[in-house]
């Protein structure tokens, strides 16, 4: 298994347990509603955008720039929408969003990775 396999497989366990595990557990607690909206803003404004933006980042920091690494969390919580929001249309931004987040820094870790190698090499 090579390196960037295995931080893909890194990638899918954090991206699922930020949009599958946690709001799964967030809409069948023992109420059973997805009333706590500060919950759901402190995930999906802060939370998931910075985990997308430190883990991609890094991942740019070692493999380089990877296009499966950008689009693998905006499909996810596609998926994530479908499921968890019944479809909710305004959600999809949201997918949008981290897609564009996670290009960004791969990009800047992957501008990173390539000017320290030719620092290296002069």
């Amino acid at each position: 298994m090579t390196s960037t396999s295995k931080r893909l497989l890194i990638h899918l366990g954090v991206y699922t347990v930020l949009f599958f595990l946690i709001p799964f557990l967030q809409t069948n607690t023992a109420n059973a509603t997805m009333n706590d909206l500060g919950v759901w803003i402190l995930l999906l404004l802060m939370v998931n955008p910075t985990a997308i933006l430190i883990i991609t980042g890094e991942a740019g920091l070692r493999v380089g720039f990877n296009i499966i690494m950008c689009l693998l969390p905006a499909v996810l919580f596609t998926l994530s929408v479908y499921i968890f929001f019944e479809g909710n249309s305004s959600a999809f931004s949201y997918s949008i969003m981290y897609g564009v987040i996670a290009l960004a820094s791969n990009g800047v870790g992957a501008y990173f990775k390539n000017k320290n190698k030719n620092k290296k090499k002069k």
